[in-house]
This record gives structure tokens, sequence and C-alpha cells, in this order.
């Protein structure tokens, strides 16, 4: 019961704050235009999904009636086998390594990104995920679940158990050493590719104070803005999955394992979607621009377009250009 109690408080977070978040990459102009900002509304979407039907689930297998074989199958397949929310965690892992794929080809090979890359390949990206979470967790959960006489056996149809080892050694490559090593051989190299260029720039205009130089400094600290909420939400992964995915992979050898620290690890893997919101609220500047207009317009009651455009010199009138700026960020 305490398992259910985390996992729904979990589940209920991560739907709140997953939803102010995708409000706010929907509402901002700022998030219009741009491949990563697309990517990144698209993560928020999959992790929402997650949120929901666990929570879903959650109520499914507490829920004891009796159904026909038709309905139980239903219920069983879709919620009593938490299939779609683990088919969203898994499609939010290849959602994350294309991000970093997109942004490693945008950085460290920036000409063939601007000569290649097409917008159907956005459409590719955000598909491809799909795809992956289908492969990964749903059709293999709805071939391994039955029902039998009402009751829910959620996959535990093997055949043998050797297919279900290989089976959870190859998850183990594809959802967790796959992604890090994407994420680290990726961030490696934007990170070494960004302080390349800084350096380069540096030299080339050492007093910084042309326009040009102006607007290169700008167009670089979004992209590190970018690649350091994405680094923070890689780590978050790594961490809250680690030790269940060692855990699955140690139960399948036959290593005695205690049922505590299967319910805890569960909950920290859960505790990663409830967690992204979160990083992407405190370091993503779409997020907290739109976040601080909002706030603004309600402290003040108005909207910051409709602040007196005369005011007195001095700081006042540098907080109204401010706002004004920010307003039409948004």
């Amino acid at each position: 019961m305490v398992f259910y109690v985390a996992s729904t408080l979990i589940a209920v977070v991560g739907f709140l704050a997953k939803t102010y978040v995708l409000l706010a990459l929907l509402l901002s102009k700022n998030s219009r235009g741009s491949n990563v900002n697309v990517f990144i509304t698209h993560q928020t979407v999959l992790d929402l999904t997650a949120c929901a039907f666990l929570v879903f689930g959650i109520f499914a297998n507490l829920w004891q009636t009796k159904m026909n074989d038709s309905l139980a199958l239903f219920v069983c397949w879709f919620f009593q086998t938490f299939s779609i929310a683990s088919t969203a965690g898994n499609a939010s892992v290849c959602g994350l390594m294309i991000i970093t794929i997109e942004r490693y080809v945008k950085i460290v090979h920036p000409v063939a990104h601007r000569n290649h890359y097409r917008p159907w390949m956005t459409r590719v990206g955000i598909v491809l995920p799909w795809i992956f979470g289908i492969c990964t967790d749903l059709i293999p959960a709805w071939a391994t679940s039955k029902v039998v006489r009402g009751v829910c056996f959620r996959r535990q149809k093997w055949s043998n158990g050797v297919y279900q080892l290989v089976w959870s050694v190859v998850k183990f490559l594809l959802l967790y050493v796959g992604p890090l090593f994407v994420f680290v051989f990726g961030y490696g190299k934007i990170l070494a590719a960004i302080r390349r260029q800084r350096m380069q720039v540096e030299h080339s205009h050492p007093q910084g104070t042309s326009n040009a130089t102006t607007t290169d400094k700008s167009s670089r600290r979004t992209e590190m803005n970018v690649i350091r909420t994405m680094v923070v939400v890689a780590v978050s992964f790594a961490l809250c999955f680690a030790c269940w995915q060692f855990y699955t992979i140690l139960q399948r050898l036959g290593v005695p394992s205690s049922g505590e620290f299967r319910l805890i690890f569960s909950v920290f893997a859960y505790g990663n979607r409830c967690l992204n919101p979160f990083i992407y609220a405190t370091q993503y500047d779409v997020v907290r621009r739109w976040w601080r207009v909002v706030v603004c317009r309600a402290v003040r009651g108005q909207h910051a377009d409709d602040a007196p455009a005369t005011m007195p010199n001095g700081p006042k009138q540098q907080q109204t250009t401010t706002i004004r700026v920010s307003s039409k960020n948004i």
C-alpha cells in the first residue's frame, strides 16, 4: 500500500508539473520555430502521458470487480500492465537521445546541419520515439500478459526463462547503456566544441563591442541554456534508473533479492517523471521567462504591454522597459 501511495503521489505531482511546463511551452512565442523546443514539448507530452496512465494503472489494480473476459483483457492490457505508461516512458528515453543527436549535429557539425536538415526530420524525430516505446514495451507486455478467471497476470507468459533473461539484457542495453553512451559522447563533444568556439571568438573579437559579437553571445547563451538543461535531465535519468535497471538484471539471473528493494527502486524510476518538469521550470529559459511574465501580470493586474509608456527617468523606467521586452517574448 505504501508503494501505491508513493507512486500515486509522484504521478499526480508529475502530472500537474508537466501540465504547467506544457502550457508554458505552448503559449510562449519563444518556443515556436525551433527544432529543439518542438522536441522538448514532445518530451513533456510523453512524460505527461506516462504520469496519467500510471495513475490509471494504479487505480485499475486496486479496483476489484467482476468483468467479462473481453473487458477484463482490455483493462489488463491497457491499465493493469502499466503498458501505456511504460511505453511513453521508454519513448521519452528515445526522445532524449534524439535531442542529444540533434544538438550534437547542429553544434559540432553546423555546416552539415544547415545544409541537410529538413522539416520532415523533425516529424520523424517525434514519431520515432513512439515506435521505439511500442517495440520495447507495449508489444512484449501484451504478448506476455493474460487473463485467467478475471485475474490479470501481467508479463508472466514466457515460454522459456532464457528468453526472458535475454530480453531483460536487451532492454538494459537499449534503455540504459545505449542512452548513457549517447549522452556522454554527445554532450562531451558539444561542450568541447562550444569551448573551442568561445576561444576563437575571444581571439577574433578581443574587446567584444560590435553588434555582431553581441548577437553571437546571445545565440551562444541560448545554446548553452539548452545544453545545460538537457545535461541535467540526462544525469537525473542516469541516477534514477540505475538501481532499477541493475536490479532487474540481477533478478533475472536468479540472485536473491528483497521485495522492498524492488518497490523502492520502482519509486525512484517513477520519480524521474516527476523530477523533469522541475528541471525545465528552473533551468530552461523559455519556461522561466513565461513564468516571470505571468507572475508580473498577476501582481500588477494588467498586461505588461499596457504599462505606462512615459515614466520618470531612472530605475523605474529601466524596469518598465525590461517588462515590455519580456512580454514580447511570451
